[in-house]
């Protein structure tokens, strides 16, 4: 997202990049199995990574840090996205569910 580039890998990881650069910045290690879907926020403040471990993450963009795992799915997540406004995460499972999310807590507001 602007300056920075994110790739998501059945290495388990995800990693950010400086676009200008090819520089890789961070690698966040913390899913089980692969990553299958990742957004920026609106900011490119935060990072969402979605995996076949049924689980989706939260993290710093800038840091690296993870913030959140986003517990709830019982199959895999396979689609994310923020809203604008960046306060909200809306998750798709092969569960036949999608979840949103409160981004500052990790809490699931509404089931679908």
């Amino acid at each position: 997202f602007g300056d920075k580039i994110i790739t998501g890998s059945f290495d388990k990881t995800c990693k950010v990049w400086d676009s200008a650069t090819g520089k890789l910045l961070h690698t966040l290690r913390g899913h089980s199995t692969e990553i299958v879907c990742l957004s920026f926020d609106q900011l490119g403040d935060t990072i969402a990574t979605g995996s076949m471990d049924n689980t989706a993450k939260l993290w710093d963009a800038h840091s690296g840090e993870e913030l959140h795992t986003l517990l709830g799915h019982t199959a895999e997540i396979v689609s994310l996205s923020f809203n604008q406004a960046g306060d909200k995460l809306i998750t798709g499972s092969f569960d036949h569910t999608t979840r949103l999310w409160d981004v500052g807590s990790g809490r699931c507001v509404h089931t679908f």
